[in-house]
C-alpha cells in the first residue's frame, strides 16, 4: 500500500461536517464568524497605520531625522515578524480563538502604552507590543473567516476580512485629522486601543473554534467541542473523530519540519518578504513624504483616505476574480501593477494633485496583491499547518516589511547627508525620492515570479 502523500489535499467524504459546511449555503452562526474576523482586521489596519499618520507630528516634536522616524515606522512590523513566527503554532497546535483572543490583548495594551508615551524608546517599546498582536492576527484571523465560509465563498470571505484593513485606514485618516486639527497625536493611539478593548468582549461571545482546526489536529476533548460547535452551525453531531490528515503529528513544529513542507516554506518565505519589501515601503512612508513635499500633515491623512478606498476596492475585487480567473492570474496582474505605481508615484510626489489621483490605484493594487498572495499561502498548506505555514511565510514577509521603511528610510536620507550609510561604510550618492521608488518597485517583480511556483491544496470531494 502506498505511503499518503502529506503534500497532496485532503479527501473529505460526504457525511464529513467540513463538507457539509462548505458546500451548503451560509448561515447566520458562519457570517457571525466572519463578520468578527472583518471587525479584528479592521482594527488591525488601525493600529498598523497609526504610526504613519502621526510621524509627521512625533518627528517635528521630538526632532527625530528620516533614518530615526524610519526605524521607527520599522519597529512594529518587527513586533509583528515576531508574533506571527510565536502564535502561529499556537493556533494551530491550542486553537485559532485563544490565538485570536490573546493577540486582541496585546494589541490594546501596546497602544496604550503609545499614548501614553513620551519618549523615543517608550513609543518603540509600545510599537513592538502593539506588533506583536497584530502579526499573531494576521496569520489567523482571515484563516478562521475562510474556514467557516462555503466552499463558494472561501477566496471571496478571505478578501473581505482582507478588505477590512484598509477600512481601518479610513477611520485612522479621520481620527488623524481630526486629531492634528483640535488634539494632538495621541488621541490617534487612545482610539485605537479603545476599539481593540471593546471589541475583546465581542470576540470572546461569537466567535467559534475552527472545526478545520478540530477534527485536523484532534486535540484533548476535540470531539466534545467539535460537536458543540456543530450543534451551533446546526450540523449533525459526530459520534467519532475522522481519521487524522495524512502525515498529521501531536506537534505542529515537528510536522511543518516534514521535507515537503520545508520546500514550500522556502518557496514562500522568499516570495514573501520579496512582496513586503514594497508593500510597506510605501504604506509606511507615503503619508510622511506627502506631507513634506505640500508642507500640509493633514494631505497625508487625506491621501491614506483616498488610498484605503481604493484599498477596499482591489481587495475585494481580487477576492472575486481568485475564485473566477484564478489565484496566480490575479497575483501577477496585481503585483506588476503594484510595481509600477509605486515607481509612480515617486515621479508625482511634488504634484499633490497627481498624488490624490493615484492614491485609490495605488491602495487597490496593494490589497489586490495582499489577497492574492494569502490565498496562494493559505491554500498552500493541509489545514492542521495553515496556521503555522501562514505565520511562517508571513514571518518572512515581515522580514521584508522591516527592511522596506528601513532600507527606504537610509535611501531618502541620502537626499540630506550625501552618502548612503550601512553597515559602518559610506558610500556618497544622492538619491531622490523618484529613484528611492524605482529601486523599491522592482521587488514587486521579482516577489511575482516566486509566487508563481507555489502549490495549492484544497479539500477535495468524495462520493
Amino acid at each position: 500500500m502506498a505511503t499518503p502523500d502529506p503534500g497532496a489535499p485532503l479527501v473529505l467524504p460526504a457525511n464529513d461536517p467540513r463538507r457539509v459546511l462548505g458546500e451548503r449555503a451560509m448561515t447566520l452562526p458562519q457570517y457571525l464568524v466572519v463578520a468578527v474576523c472583518v471587525a479584528v482586521n479592521m482594527i488591525d489596519g488601525y493600529d498598523i497605520l497609526a504610526i504613519s499618520l502621526a510621524a509627521s507630528s512625533l518627528k517635528a516634536a521630538w526632532g527625530l531625522s528620516d533614518a530615526q522616524l524610519g526605524t521607527l515606522l520599522a519597529t512594529h512590523l518587527a513586533g509583528m515578524a515576531l508574533g506571527a513566527l510565536a502564535v502561529s503554532p499556537v493556533a494551530d497546535q491550542w486553537g485559532r480563538r485563544p490565538a485570536i483572543l490573546t493577540c486582541l490583548v496585546l494589541m490594546s495594551i501596546g497602544m496604550v502604552i503609545c499614548a501614553l508615551s513620551q519618549s523615543y524608546w517608550s513609543m518603540m517599546a509600545g510599537r513592538l507590543i502593539t506588533g506583536l498582536g497584530i502579526g499573531g492576527m494576521t496569520s489567523t484571523v482571515g484563516m478562521l473567516a475562510l474556514e467557516y465560509a462555503s466552499f463558494r465563498r472561501r477566496e471571496f470571505s478571505g478578501s473581505v476580512v482582507a478588505s477590512a484593513y484598509p477600512v481601518g485606514t479610513i477611520i485612522g485618516a479621520f481620527v488623524a485629522a481630526s486629531a492634528l486639527d483640535q488634539f494632538d497625536w495621541r488621541a490617534i493611539f487612545w482610539v485605537g486601543a479603545v476599539l481593540s478593548a471593546l471589541l475583546l468582549p465581542l470576540a470572546i461571545l461569537l466567535m467559534s473554534e475552527s472545526l478545520d482546526f478540530l477534527l485536523g489536529r484532534q486535540p484533548k476533548g476535540a470531539l466534545t467541542k467539535a460537536n458543540g460547535v456543530l450543534r451551533r452551525m446546526g450540523i449533525a453531531e459526530l459520534a467519532e473523530l475522522p481519521p487524522k490528515p495524512a502525515g498529521a503529528e501531536g506537534a505542529v513544529l515537528r510536522e511543518i519540519r516534514q521535507k515537503v513542507h520545508v520546500k514550500e516554506l522556502l518557496k514562500l518565505f522568499l516570495a514573501h518578504a520579496l512582496n513586503m519589501f514594497g508593500w510597506y515601503f510605501i504604506i509606511q512612508w507615503a503619508p510622511p513624504l506627502i506631507a513634506e513635499a505640500s508642507g500640509d500633515a493633514v494631505l497625508g491623512a487625506r491621501y491614506s483616505q483616498y488610498f484605503s478606498y481604493g484599498g477596499i476596492i482591489g481587495g475585494l475585487t481580487a477576492g472575486y476574480l481568485c475564485g473566477r480567473l484564478g489565484t496566480r492570474r490575479v497575483m501577477w496582474v496585481t503585483m506588476l501593477g503594484m510595481g509600477g505605481l509605486i515607481a509612480l508615484f515617486g515621479q508625482a510626489i511634488g504634484e499633490p494633485a497627481t498624488v490624490l489621483w493615484l492614491a485609490p490605484l495605488i491602495g487597490a493594487a496593494l490589497f489586490g496583491s495582499a489577497t492574492a498572495n494569502w490565498l496562494t499561502i493559505a491554500f498552500a498548506f493541509p489545514p492542521q499547518l495553515r496556521a503555522t505555514g501562514l505565520g511562517f511565510a508571513t514571518t518572512a514577509g515581515r522580514i521584508g516589511a522591516v527592511g522596506g521603511p528601513y532600507v527606504g528610510g537610509l535611501l531618502l536620507a541620502t537626499r540630506e547627508t550625501g552618502a548612503l550609510e550601512l553597515a559602518g561604510q559610506t558610500w556618497p550618492m544622492t538619491l531622490s525620492i523618484g529613484a528611492v521608488c524605482a529601486i523599491i518597485a522592482l521587488s514587486s517583480v521579482l516577489s511575482a515570479l516566486t509566487f508563481h511556483f507555489a502549490r495549492r491544496l484544497e479539500p477535495q470531494r468524495k462520493g
